[in-house]
């Protein structure tokens, strides 16, 4: 059986070192994304529908329109609404034709343990769903395994401190390149062992 596999792919980096911004280029003509915006980077920009409820979150999903939406979540518990959010992401892609999901500061809702009930059914059977994910976190030490062990490739910015070793090791890149890195450049790595070196020309925005 022939499947639309999605991808899973790692963003790393310091603040400010642009990883939001290379992401935003990445979907900015895609029909049908959705992101979990927990510092309201993506609720303004154009063509994003601001969402701030579970209930308008549920309607949104329950639709097979393209739609680019961004969840804003009101506040409380925010590993509960991520998890609420990663299902409605499950659904939305699963039975209504596909997307891509956006996922910022993981670091801030998940842990190095296990990944959190939804989040890791997502990770773990979203891609063949034909989910595409974009995982962003500044400490990928803080976060889950699951998303780096299931990850297609990784798109590393500067980090600084224990986080270059770390990320560099996980994304099987030399030490010496990460510790290069200055803002906006990257490294893309994937898991078939393909490098690409890039800088991200800054248009506006925050950096991320």
């Amino acid at each position: 059986m022939q499947t639309n596999d999605g991808r899973l792919v790692i963003v790393s980096g310091a603040s400010r070192s642009g990883k939001t911004a290379w992401v935003r280029r990445q979907v900015e003509k895609l029909p049908r994304v959705i992101v979990w915006d927990i510092e309201a980077q993506w609720c303004d920009l154009r063509g994003f529908h601001k969402l701030t409820t579970r209930a308008e979150l549920f309607d949104a999903v329950q639709s097979d329109r393209p739609a680019r939406l961004a969840y804003v979540a009101p506040g409380g518990d925010l590993r509960d609404e991520f998890n609420f959010w990663s299902a409605c992401v499950m659904l939305w892609g699963r039975y209504r034709g596909g997307c891509i999901a956006v996922a910022e500061e993981l670091a801030d809702v998940s842990t190095p343990a296990k990944a959190p009930q939804e989040w890791g059914i997502l990770l773990r059977r979203g891609l063949k769903r034909g989910i595409s994910i974009y995982a962003i976190s500044q400490r990928w030490a803080e976060a889950d395994k699951t998303a780096i062990g299931n990850a297609s490739e990784f798109v590393v910015f500067r980090a600084a401190g224990d986080d270059v070793q770390y990320i560099a090791r996980k994304a099987r890149l030399p030490l010496e390149q990460v510790e290069a890195l200055r803002p906006l450049e990257f490294i893309r790595a994937t898991v078939t062992g393909e490098v690409e070196r890039g800088a991200l020309k800054f248009r506006g925005g925050g950096g991320g």
